[in-house]
């Protein structure tokens, strides 16, 4: 499921309020232009348009997304340094870098944890979380201990959405996922 053309978020719009409807999805209250609005000048930033539409128009978290974990709400989503650029562009898996750990750190620090923001904790060191600056603004991305890398190869947040109402818990946000080994 590629990332969806901005000429079709309407209709995307469209089918997702459907199917929540159709799943009897609790979904948190939708945001107002003027809240959305607070939040970016709060952190410095512009959401990326297919959050902003989800937030307006389909609502602002909800509960039960994962086994009992939930959709974070905007005011309750962990952020770290929101306005500083996301770096990477594809997956880092930091277990497997022979680089010195002090190295390493110091990378993850100034690459991975900043201008994203946290979708949902899946626990063990698990989360998605939505990159809100940077080359990759828009995506989706898995975030672990070990590593980081996109969800459904360069899937945007309306994609990655409907993709779990289609297939809940058999959700398997990998499938397309190619992983490509760098020198």
């Amino acid at each position: 499921m590629p990332v969806y053309e901005s000429k079709d978020y309407e209709n995307v719009i469209k089918r997702i309020r459907e199917k929540v409807s159709a799943l009897h999805i609790k979904m948190g209250e939708c945001l107002s232009e003027e809240a959305i609005a607070a939040f970016e000048d709060c952190h410095k930033i512009k959401l990326p348009r297919t959050y902003r539409m989800f937030l307006k128009d389909i609502g602002n978290g909800c509960e039960h997304m994962f086994e009992g974990r939930r959709l974070n709400d905007l005011e309750s989503s962990p952020c770290q340094d929101l306005a500083a650029p996301f770096l990477l562009d594809q997956f880092w898996i930091w277990e497997d870098d022979e680089r010195d750990s002090d190295i390493i750190e110091a990378e993850m620090k100034h690459k991975v944890y900043r201008g994203n923001m946290e979708l949902i904790n899946l626990g063990c060191s698990m989360s998605y979380r939505l990159i809100v600056t940077g080359k990759c603004r828009g995506e989706v991305w898995n975030f672990t201990d070990v590593g980081v890398q996109p969800c459904c190869e360069r899937q945007d947040f309306l994609g990655w959405f409907e993709l779990w109402l289609d297939n809940q818990k058999q959700t398997d946000y990998f499938k397309d996922y190619v992983y490509e080994e760098t020198d």
